[in-house]
């Protein structure tokens, strides 16, 4: 097996153009102990780490920017450790997958409650660094919310717990320090491996729960019509155990899709409700099916023409600029059209969850973004497009969702990572922090 192929491999980030004289090794331990010698490793020689889940995140952190480094996979990690049925929680190492966990956990008849699109690949470790969250995510919360308990080892070889309430570690100093910095679970989400290597979680699982669910379609005229629906759920606190939004599509793969239109699934019971909010065609169980797999399937069709990417995966709509949706849809598409990109597909969950860089919950919808890209575009002619969509979104009051691109252009989170630094010390991922991150990226697209 080549360096590339490891390095390299499950990269879902458009950032893969990578220096492979700068990757001095790549690590798979199977045990905290073999974690530890692989820190040190690096340590002796100077060299970065860079933490490696399943390469299903999209914001590149898992390439290591081009910084001399070497890159610690949990792939091997993947044991589940202990259940507490009673108490409510497993115990994991940090490459453990969600299918894994919930195979593991149904004949006890509970659950983990985070499912990622990619929860057949996504490790857990990956997951919490990236506060990942999946079209369920406005009901069971993002992965921040199913965490109880991270074990992390830093650079310099030091042991850290944290919970809910607080740090414990072995060096009374250092735990004086960050529980004085008020370090926490919300810390660690989103860090994208600049903090240390997880070697093990504690997951919140709760029992499956036996509802009689039913499926409806809601078709609108405008975007604004759709975030208007969206806001009057949020508000109300509606039960929606499914919500997908098909906002746009391209001809050549809209079909007999009527878009904007909302995809839901909610107890029966809710349904009256809904139709106060909303108005929606009941669908039966085969058509709901088809409807999950069409919108499931919408990213990974193509073109007649040319071939589709995700230049900037996820726009969180929530507050005012979920009332003015149409403008901010409209606005997107213009700008990709002006860099040469034609509009493909936007699609997302709806209603949906995620969290801003101050801890703050936010509320809307997660649009996923798809484009067909032009043959002769440069990458940094890519790239410039990328951050021409990060300054709109910055003054249009809508947020990448933290797990996609982008992964700092939040500022409150940036800071909060390097005051942390300052206290625990740097060695992961450092590239993330610099200021000249957005030309490591550049040249890696």
């Amino acid at each position: 097996m080549k360096l590339r192929d490891i390095a390299i491999g499950a990269n879902a980030s458009i950032y893969y153009r990578m220096d492979f004289t700068k990757i001095k090794g790549v690590f798979y331990p199977r045990t905290e102990d073999e974690v530890l010698g692989a820190i040190a490793t690096a340590r002796e020689k100077g060299y970065d780490v860079t933490p490696k889940g399943g390469g299903s995140g999209l914001s590149g952190a898992c390439t290591g920017g081009d910084r001399d480094r070497v890159m610690i996979s949990s792939l091997r990690m993947r044991e589940i450790l202990s259940v507490s049925k009673d108490q409510g929680f497993v115990d994991v190492q940090p490459g453990a997958t969600p299918d894994e966990i919930n195979a593991l956990l149904a004949s006890s008849k509970m659950k983990f409650y985070v499912t990622p699109s990619s929860r057949d690949v996504a490790t857990v470790g990956g997951m919490v660094n990236t506060d990942a969250g999946g079209n369920d995510a406005w009901v069971n919360g993002t992965m921040r919310d199913n965490v109880v308990r991270i074990k992390m080892v830093l650079y310099d070889g030091r042991r850290i717990s944290i919970d809910r309430d607080g740090v414990r570690s072995g060096d009374s100093e250092l735990e004086a320090a960050l529980n004085g910095a008020n370090m926490g679970i919300h810390d660690l989400s989103g860090a994208h491996g600049t903090l240390g290597f997880v070697t093990e979680l504690r997951l919140a699982i709760r029992p499956i729960t036996r509802e009689t669910l039913v499926g409806g379609l809601a078709e609108y005229n405008s975007c604004d019509e759709l975030g208007r629906v969206l806001f009057r759920m949020i508000e109300s606190k509606s039960p929606i155990r499914y919500g997908e939004a098909v906002v746009s599509a391209h001809p050549d793969v809209r079909g007999d899709l009527k878009p904007p239109m909302l995809i839901l699934e909610y107890p029966e019971s809710y349904e009256s409700e809904l139709r106060q909010i909303t108005d929606i065609r009941k669908l039966s169980d085969s058509e709901l099916a088809t409807l999950k797999d069409i919108r499931l399937k919408l990213p990974k069709r193509n073109p007649k023409t040319g071939l589709q990417m995700a230049l900037f995966e996820d726009y969180g709509f929530f507050g005012k600029s979920l009332t003015k949706m149409q403008r901010g849809v409209d606005k997107i598409d213009s700008l990709l059209e002006k860099h040469g990109f034609t509009p493909f597909a936007k699609y997302g969950h709806a209603p949906s969850k995620w969290y801003l860089g101050d801890n703050t919950p936010a509320y809307g919808i997660i649009m996923h973004s798809r484009e067909i890209r032009p043959e002769t575009k440069t990458k940094a002619q890519i790239f410039e497009a990328v951050l021409d969509i990060v300054r709109m979104c910055e003054r249009m009051g809508i947020t990448p969702k933290p797990e996609h691109k982008w992964p700092y252009s939040d500022k409150i989170k940036l800071a909060r990572l390097q005051e942390l630094r300052g206290i625990i010390g740097g060695g992961f991922n450092a590239f993330l922090l610099q200021p000249n991150c957005n030309e490591v990226l550049s040249s890696m697209v």
